[in-house]
């Protein structure tokens, strides 16, 4: 699986509008999902039916680099849950701003995107995607990109 976001359509408006990516997800959480169902079409579905939840990561304040570079903004701080939810192989990921709007919304602030192993082709990157309930989890590598050409 490649890098693959999807913007709902409350974070894309938040954007145009002048909202700063730089704090907006600061509060928020990441919400890790398994292989075990399937992911939403988009940011704007629900998440049910998206698989077992493996970790829940409250963002930190700030969540994001004051600034980015090269179309380009990295995760600040350490992203960590303490005691993973479930056992199961990470999948992919819905990020929400402070709200945490679940179910299907076309003004809720989030984000999806793919969970790998440390190769740069993910969204989000681990050292190791098989989770076990309990065990610690951190976020070691996040990137969001804007590309070039669409």
């Amino acid at each position: 699986m490649a890098k693959s976001p999807s913007y709902s359509t409350g974070i894309r408006n938040a954007v145009l509008n002048g909202t700063d990516w730089t704090n907006i997800w600061d509060g928020g959480r990441l919400t890790i999902y398994a292989d075990d169902g399937t992911r939403p079409a988009d940011a704007d579905a629900t998440e049910t039916g998206g698989g077992t939840i493996l970790a829940e990561i409250t963002l930190p304040t700030p969540s994001f680099a004051a600034s980015a570079s090269g179309g380009a903004i990295a995760k600040s701080g350490v992203w960590s849950d303490a005691s993973a939810d479930d056992t199961g192989t990470a999948d992919w990921f819905r990020m929400y701003d402070s709200a945490v709007t679940l179910g299907q919304s076309f003004t809720a602030v989030r984000m999806d995107g793919t969970v790998g192993i440390n190769t740069g082709v993910f969204d989000i990157g681990f050292d190791n995607i098989n989770f076990t309930a309990a065990d610690p989890i951190t976020i070691d590598t996040f990137t969001v990109t804007i590309p070039l050409n669409q």
